[in-house]
């Protein structure tokens, strides 16, 4: 039972879970659990700023330790303790895709399908020509095919002697995810798994709904723009922008010649995507460098350099997604997030730009035991997605171990009462006998030959 102490939950540490949100800009630690409503809450919440990191990817793995260490600490002090196995999310230029299209041969056709089989059909499909240098991070099924049965979505159940599939591949640069790996043990703790990053946004952000009317979800981060499109339930296609936000403080920083910092500072306060909505008598002024005198910025014009970099970044989206050829499927329009997303009427201009309705996409699976509002913020949505695939992969770690649990206790109880001398006659000693061989298999098959011998001589079994 949770107790409840200032507010704060007291909970079984095993019952948590954490995860790590390594972005351009910021790097997000966060740790939680599942409440008794089932509810997603985040215990502690650390945020630091990302050095070391380029466009997704780690350039210097000693600043990014220290950014990843200080995220932690800062969730750790609030929620009391940070666990080690954490779920990382991973994008980058280097971030490809690929289609492939694979299946087996099923010995038994009157059989059922099984999940086993179907891990079998997405490892084969694992087998892929890839260039150097480069590693599979997710094979995602999006159709299966059973015999001639086509677009099934789930084939558990059925009969048939073939399976087929067409797979999602998502792979990087074997460098790139070394040192995400590298950077995490570093910190002092461990990778169970990496996801990408417009995955676990969309995990946080879209409804079940969305994805299945069909929906293209838009994470502006700071140094890569994530492009993730569902249709059918499914993940149909996946796309890395190479540039963000931070393309458009620089461009601020070199029209004003000003340090980025202050760019950026401008950008997030006083910026906006439409120049025409914008007053030209607005002006902000800023103090001079070394006793040089303030300048004064427009509005007007800063919103011309957002909105001039910001269709860029919208007119390789709209490419993205009319190459994928899952436009006409948007029926849902897009949804964009992450800390671009806030740019001031930036859906106005995605629906121009685009031609579909747009909206900001926040958090909707995620309580703070102080703030419910707290995280319903797109900055958090890579992070609140990560935190829960965590949950997911907690879940089922519980339940592979509650199942072995109950093999145990069923083989104990099995065996348990051959382990009963007594004196009998012929025809009772025959019964026994039938009755201990038929122990002598249940015990073979859950612990091998091995554990059968020592487990008979333990009983008495055969004896």
């Amino acid at each position: 039972m949770e107790q409840t102490i200032s507010n704060k939950p007291m909970i079984d540490r095993r019952k948590a879970f954490s995860a790590i949100d390594i972005g351009t800009t910021k790097i997000v630690a966060l740790v939680g659990y599942v409440n008794e409503k089932n509810e997603l809450t985040v215990l502690g919440r650390g945020v630091a700023p990302s050095m070391g990191v380029s466009r997704g990817e780690v350039i210097n793995i000693e600043y990014t330790v220290s950014s990843i260490k200080a995220a932690v600490k800062q969730a750790e002090e609030e929620a009391g303790f940070f666990c080690k196995k954490v779920v990382v999310g991973i994008a980058g230029k280097h971030i490809r895709t690929l289609q492939n299209r694979g299946g087996i041969n099923r010995e038994n056709p009157d059989k059922e399908i099984t999940n086993e089989e179907l891990e079998i059909l997405m490892q084969e499909n694992r087998h892929v020509c890839l260039e150097a240098d480069e590693e599979i991070i997710h094979a995602i099924p999006q159709t299966y095919i059973v015999d001639n049965n086509h677009e099934v979505t789930c084939p558990l159940g059925m009969h048939g002697r073939r399976i087929e599939a067409n797979f999602h591949i998502v792979v990087g640069k074997g460098t790139a995810i070394k040192y995400i790996r590298t950077a995490i043990q570093r910190a002092g703790l461990e990778v169970s798994e990496l996801l990408l990053e417009p995955l676990a946004s969309a995990k946080s952000t879209l409804t079940e709904e969305e994805k299945r009317l069909g929906v293209a979800i838009l994470d502006i981060g700071g140094g890569t723009t994530d492009v993730a499109i569902f249709h059918n339930n499914v993940v149909q296609f996946t796309e890395v922008i190479p540039f963000g936000g931070n393309a458009i403080t620089h461009d601020i920083s070199v029209e004003y010649n000003i340090l980025e910092e202050l760019a950026e500072k401008l950008k997030v306060e006083y910026g906006c995507a439409i120049q025409d909505v914008v007053k030209d008598n607005e002006i902000v002024s800023i103090p001079g460098v070394h006793g040089r005198p303030p300048k004064e910025i427009s509005f007007k014009v800063l919103a011309g350099i957002i909105q001039a970099r910001m269709e860029e970044i919208l007119d390789a989206a709209l490419f993205v997604i009319k190459t994928s050829g899952y436009g006409k499927y948007l029926s849902q329009g897009i949804v964009v997030t992450g800390g671009g997303s806030l740019m001031q009427h930036l859906t106005q201009l995605i629906n121009f730009k685009i031609n579909k309705d747009a909206k900001i996409g926040t958090p909707i699976h995620c309580v703070n035991y102080m703030n419910a509002r707290e995280f319903s913020n797109p900055i958090y949505a890579t992070g609140v997605g990560l935190l829960m695939r965590a949950a997911e992969l907690h879940k089922a770690q519980n339940v592979h171990v509650e199942v072995e649990n109950t093999i145990h206790n069923q083989t104990k109880e099995q065996v348990q009462p051959a382990a009963v001398k007594q004196t009998a006659t012929p025809k009772v000693e025959e019964h026994k006998k039938e009755k201990n061989n038929y122990i002598y298999k249940l015990v073979e098959k859950f612990f091998g030959d091995t554990a059968t011998d020592t487990k008979l001589s333990e009983t008495g079994v055969g004896k």
